[in-house]
């Protein structure tokens, strides 16, 4: 505690108490006021970009942003030995479920707010063109291989757990590598018509944990922060939501024009999203760690996590049936077919 004792120096801040509630958190308790100090996991290359978020919000007044206190010297951390701190606000907040509809909301103000318009030249076109064809090809061999893994596990007379729950998962991956490849299709297709992207302030890890609900809505937490496209965002939330069993995942879908209402994203972006959420690489990675044993998990935990990611794949699939519905003109088919 010596150590923090002499950070909170820098504000000025004499603590009546100090309770460590993580190993990176403590809650400083003063004499009017209540603080979180963060021990941060911020390295001196990435301490530029989150200098850049609170700059942005004093700019843009980001009010979403929970605010960092200057110190004396009027810097926004502590540097003490290798480790950097910073200091806010303590925002009581025990409620964890959050309404969707309100980070949807808050994260699409701040991705409007902050956006900004890159060109995509000829050369940039066509490289983009040349990944998402050799994407596609992957994919393509990815599947192959899983056909390859099923017909082998239905050859053993006793399954093992996580052989079983492969092949009984493996009507849904058919359907995601199904829609996958034509959204794929339909991505390059769009490339022609788009003459520039948009990139926004993401928060980098947004999940439920990082938003705090007080007086206000506050996101915390934007030491991965950088300028990405805005679905980067999205895709990390909706599959931190999609993880568990318990999640309502038709409010994801429902109230997905929350954020739409707030940074409306165009049909393209919309089918990139979808991309990102049928993408099955990591699905396909643990059973290929499964077979070749490289991996030390246990069968349970195998189990478990082909599980989660079966659910984040079949929400994808789900996520690009309610664009076509919702957003899009015709039907992949339709469109692939005119292609």
């Amino acid at each position: 505690m010596e150590k923090v004792r002499r950070v909170l120096e820098s504000y000025h801040i004499y603590p009546v108490d100090i309770e460590k509630v993580s190993e990176k958190l403590f809650k400083i308790k003063g004499n009017k006021h209540h603080y979180a100090l963060k021990k941060s996991h911020l390295h001196e290359e990435k301490l530029s970009d989150w200098l850049e978020v609170y700059r942005i919000a004093q700019a843009t007044n980001l009010q979403s942003i929970l605010p960092v206190y200057l110190t004396n010297s009027n810097q926004l951390y502590v540097k003490e030995g290798n480790d950097i701190y910073y200091l806010t606000p303590w925002i009581d907040s025990t409620n964890r479920n959050h309404p969707i509809e309100k980070i949807y909301q808050h994260i699409g103000y701040i991705h409007a707010k902050t956006k900004k318009s890159q060109p995509i030249t000829a050369d940039i076109r066509e490289k983009l063109k040349e990944d998402f064809l050799l994407y596609k090809k992957q994919m393509i061999d990815s599947r192959k291989k899983l056909l390859f893994h099923v017909e082998e596990f239905e050859q053993e007379h006793f399954m093992s757990p996580v052989e079983l729950l492969v092949c009984t998962q493996y009507r849904d991956m058919v359907q995601v590598y199904y829609l996958l490849e034509k959204r794929i299709n339909q991505y390059i297709e769009s490339l022609e018509d788009v003459s520039e992207t948009k990139v926004t302030l993401c928060h980098g890890r947004l999940k439920d944990s990082h938003f705090l609900s007080g007086n206000q809505y506050y996101f915390i937490n934007w030491e991965q922060a950088n300028y990405q496209h805005p679905i980067v965002d999205l895709t990390q939330f909706i599959k931190n939501k999609t993880l568990y069993y318990d999640s309502d995942k038709r409010l994801l879908l429902d109230k997905f024009k929350f954020y739409m209402e707030e940074n409306r994203l165009e049909i393209h972006e919309l089918t990139l999203l979808a991309i990102y959420l049928l993408d099955p690489s990591a699905y396909l990675e643990i059973i290929n760690d499964y077979i070749s044993r490289e991996s030390d998990q246990t069968m349970i935990d195998t189990v478990i996590r082909l599980q989660r990611l079966h659910r984040q794949l079949v929400f994808g699939i789900s996520f690009s049936e309610f664009v076509e519905e919702e957003y899009e003109m015709i039907s992949l088919d339709e469109s692939s077919s005119e292609s």
